[in-house]
């Protein structure tokens, strides 16, 4: 799975609902599968530029643009328009740092994984709990789905959004496609320590 399908995929799973019930997020949609459903798909890749840093061992950094197309697949206008507005409203509020999409929290019991505790946006008063954010988020490594997934956040956009309907088809299908720009960045490490002399255990010579 590309890095960022599976982002998408990682933010979209059990997040969006229909009659309290968590939506399928498929790969790609087959007979088999149920309607109304969610697939994502990378459209295209283009890598941005590439960053060297040298210190001991050679890093490079690559910064790349992607094109990502969540597939809404349903039956009825009104599905379409839940869905539409819970993956918006998802987004939005992965944009303002909501602590809910923090990928320490825990939905089942409003915990978060690095205090061991109840997440302090639900118990502590201050300017950004109010806000529905973290309220000490360097304190309790507020990590949000930008940095889980090395996106950069001021790249990130709703591109367009658009109705592609199957209807002449033996069971007609209503089809919205959300397209989502952005950049990411990848690493790797190249070389090591060179060392500037040899020295050997006598016991293996």
């Amino acid at each position: 799975m590309y890095p960022m399908v599976n982002a998408f995929y990682q933010i979209l799973k059990g997040r969006i609902k229909i009659d309290d019930e968590p939506l399928k997020v498929v790969h790609r949609l087959k007979r088999r599968d149920q309607t109304p459903c969610l697939t994502i798909e990378q459209a295209a890749e283009i890598q941005m530029k590439r960053d060297y840093r040298t210190d001991e061992t050679q890093r490079i950094i690559f910064e790349n643009n992607v094109e990502i197309w969540v597939n809404v697949l349903c039956d009825t206008e009104e599905e379409r328009h839940t869905i539409i507005k819970q993956i918006q409203l998802l987004f939005f509020n992965a944009l303002g740092n909501h602590y809910s999409l923090c990928s320490h929290y825990n939905e089942t019991d409003n915990s978060c994984s690095f205090i061991n505790d109840t997440c302090e946006a639900l118990t502590v008063k201050n300017a950004r709990a109010f806000k529905s954010q973290c309220p000490h988020p360097q304190k309790n490594d507020y990590t949000s789905w930008f940095k889980e997934f090395h996106i950069i956040k001021n790249s990130f956009k709703l591109s367009g959004t658009q109705d592609m309907d199957e209807l002449e088809i033996a069971e007609p299908l209503l089809r919205t496609l959300i397209k989502f720009d952005l950049n990411y960045i990848t690493s790797h490490d190249l070389g090591g320590k060179v060392p500037e002399e040899l020295i050997f255990d006598e016991e293996l010579l």
